[in-house]
């Protein structure tokens, strides 16, 4: 959405305490030559909205009397810095009297409750410095908590809850500009490189109108932009299993008598400057995140060994459940060296199985099974960011991409149908912001959004295939507790592709005691799927003597197309006003109207009850 609140405001007087009306206000940024200016009005009042975030010195001048310069003013995103009463002092306007900006404890010119991090607080905080998720910043914040296994949704670095609001409801922008996934919800790029952040930002309750929509909180992530000053970094950072302990499941269940070798690498450089001083400016950066790590994976849950499948195999030759687990079982699939946990092997007789022979089955070898299988992570991020300014505009466009792959991630490694994820996106995006007249601004925001995300595809074969060849996996089987079925999550393969176009407009009036707002939010969304899940069927059997035997409980199928073309029209406008009715209390009043539009998809499932097959 966008954000109208970055502004400055106070109220002049004179040494008598008066209002002085037509005092010209100008603030100017050094690090950019950014400037804002306005005039108070008949109460003394003036605002300066929709300002670039940064450091501003702010002076007031005005016929007879001295001029008054505060330095060192703060503006953060979607927030109002106020600078209280300025007093002028009569005299010549060639005479400065300088004051120094302090930060108040209570903000009380808005409603809106906002926390802003500014880059210089995130270089301090060690939680997010090596590419940990910018979110992990949120939970510093008041009326913010982790939301642990109750958060279901991507999360760039964990899930938060504000104010008791799921996480899933928490908007997430970079620029102002949508970054949402709207499948599972959370970011859709994960921006975690520091460096490049001028500012996090969480508005999380008392929404102004132009964030009336939300419930959850709004997260927005500020890029960096250029000065006047050229200034470059370039870090390597480095965590690797030599400084790292043994979990407690790879003591207790895994066996492990030392830690993996892994290595986690982040690294980048960025570089920002001016290309014209004053009016352009660029800011650039690549980094890139690898770890070439390996799991070693295992389930308790009793698998046939080879042994014990020989035997079952001597039983019942033709049975088309073992001649599957033969063909797809954990041993059938040879990368990563399947074996035999010696822990759990035991003996098992296996009642009410009649061998093709007529004799009875006897004891059969069971184990569970351990896996070892690389998974590596890589992700490569870039920014180019240019920003161009003159006396009434403020232009900048910027484009953010990323890829990543993480290596039989998800699924099961032991069972050797470990899952693929590779994904990513780019965003690109224009802003411009026009002062229309002292006391009247407009911005306008123009962006385009694609993520992907697939499951699919592994390292050892493609046993999972990918999304685009759906209908060549295999089904699903369900065995008894306590026993390890073979194949892979019905839910599995899928992927989607989310395109995100939006149209952003706000205008700001400022007048005596009112800010007053109108603005749209326009945004198409194209999002062709590929998910649907038991596709391919699946089969139950209640007993291990009928999975032995091949005599399923039940057969499930759900029919329909797994390509599933998904829009979505939402379109937002609101009107608004805030409105300083006392010293103390400000009053967001406002009417929004949102509309959204999408077709349906239709599938359904068929439920085969004792079939064979």
């Amino acid at each position: 959405d966008v954000c109208s609140s970055d502004l400055i405001q106070g109220t002049v007087v004179d040494s008598t305490g008066a209002v002085v009306p037509g005092a010209e206000v100008v603030v100017l940024d050094a690090a950019t030559s950014s400037t804002g200016k306005t005039i108070s009005d008949s109460t003394g009042a003036f605002r300066i909205p929709l300002l670039a975030i940064g450091t501003y010195d702010l002076t007031v001048t005005k016929q007879g009397f001295r001029k008054v310069s505060v330095v060192g003013v703060l503006v953060n995103s979607a927030s109002t810095t106020s600078v209280g009463t300025l007093q002028l002092e009569v005299g010549q306007p060639t005479t400065v009297v300088e004051v120094t900006a302090e930060s108040v404890l209570v903000e009380s010119s808005q409603a809106q409750i906002t926390n802003s991090l500014t880059n210089a607080a995130i270089a301090q905080l060690p939680i997010v410095g090596q590419n940990e998720g910018l979110d992990n910043l949120a939970v510093l914040l008041p009326g913010v908590n982790a939301s642990r296994d109750n958060n279901y949704s991507n999360s760039n670095g964990v899930g938060f809850t504000a104010n008791g609001i799921r996480g899933r409801n928490n908007d997430q922008q970079i620029d102002g500009q949508n970054n949402n996934d709207n499948s599972v919800a959370g970011p859709g790029i994960f921006l975690g490189n520091t460096d490049w952040v001028q500012e996090y930002q969480v508005t999380t309750s008392n929404f102004g109108v132009e964030y009336s929509r939300n419930s959850g909180s709004v997260v927005n992530i500020v890029t960096k932009s250029g000065t006047n000053a050229w200034h470059g970094d370039a870090f390597v950072t480095e965590n690797s299993w030599k400084t790292a302990t043994l979990t407690n499941t790879q003591k207790a269940f895994e066996g492990l008598t030392k830690v993996p070798i892994y290595n986690d690498e982040f690294s980048g450089v960025s570089v920002g400057g001016p290309v014209v001083k004053d009016k352009i400016f660029i800011f650039a950066g690549f980094d890139n995140e690898i770890e070439p790590g390996t799991t070693v994976d295992s389930t308790g849950n009793l698998e046939p060994t080879p042994a014990g499948l020989q035997t079952l195999l001597s039983c019942l030759p033709n049975s088309g459940t073992l001649l599957a687990l033969s063909k797809y079982g954990p041993y059938a699939i040879k990368a990563g060296n399947p074996q035999p946990q010696a822990s759990s092997l035991t003996d098992k007789t296996i009642a009410g199985v009649t061998c093709s022979n007529g004799s009875a089955l006897g004891p059969v070898e069971f184990a569970g099974v351990q896996r070892s299988l690389p998974t590596p992570y890589k992700i490569y991020d870039w920014l180019g960011r240019m920003d161009y300014q003159r006396s009434k505009d403020r232009i900048y466009a910027r484009f953010l991409r990323q890829t990543s792959n993480y290596e039989n991630a998800d699924g099961s490694v032991w069972s050797g149908f470990p899952v693929s994820v590779p994904g990513g996106g780019l965003q690109g995006g224009l802003d411009w912001t026009r002062t229309i007249s002292a006391n009247m601004v407009n911005n306008a925001r123009l962006s385009y959004g694609r993520t992907f995300a697939n499951f699919g595809g592994n390292s050892v074969g493609n046993t999972v295939p990918d999304p685009s060849n759906i209908a060549s996996g295999l089904a699903s089987i369900t065995t008894p507790a306590g026993y390890a079925g073979f194949g892979y999550s019905s839910s599995f393969p899928q992927g989607r592709i989310i395109n995100s176009y939006q149209l952003q407009d706000n205008l700001s009036w400022t007048h005596g005691k009112h800010t007053l707002k109108a603005g749209t939010n326009l945004t198409y969304q194209r999002s062709p799927n590929v998910s649907l899940s038991n596709y391919n069927g699946s089969f139950s059997f209640s007993s291990m003597a009928n999975y032995i035997e091949d005599v399923p409980t039940s057969i499930s199928i759900t029919v329909g197309n797994p390509n599933l073309d998904f829009r979505e029209h939402d379109n937002f406008f609101y009107v608004g006003d805030d409105y300083k009715a006392t010293k103390n209390l400000t009053l967001n009043l406002g009417l929004s109207y949102a509309y959204y539009g999408q077709p349906g998809n239709l599938f359904h499932t068929r439920d085969l009850a004792n079939e064979t097959g």
